[in-house]
């Protein structure tokens, strides 16, 4: 007996939503592929730096680490009274 229309139909969806979802699959894979690529603190794009830079680089980077500096701890008052929403939708 021949399939029916409609189990044609379902047949041929499902196999659009296969291919969609390998299709989002590997569109997500290769972006994270780009990203981490492209990101600055990937090993493959940092070793490239000359090695006078990666020394000054680690020796500043350990003496201060635990000296951070945010600048002033002062925060500045609003110069406008707050504003109360009064109406009832």
């Amino acid at each position: 007996m021949s399939q029916s229309r409609i189990e044609q139909a379902r047949r041929r969806a499902a196999g659009a939503k296969r291919i969609a979802v390998a299709a989002a699959a590997a569109g997500f894979l290769a972006l994270v592929v780009v990203v981490r690529a492209g990101h600055p603190g990937h090993a493959s794009t940092s070793s490239g730096s000359s090695g006078t830079s990666g020394t000054s680089q680690s020796s500043t980077q350990g003496s201060e680490d635990d000296n951070f500096d945010f600048g002033s701890s002062s925060v500045a008052p609003s110069s406008s009274a707050p504003q109360a929403q009064t109406s009832v939708s």
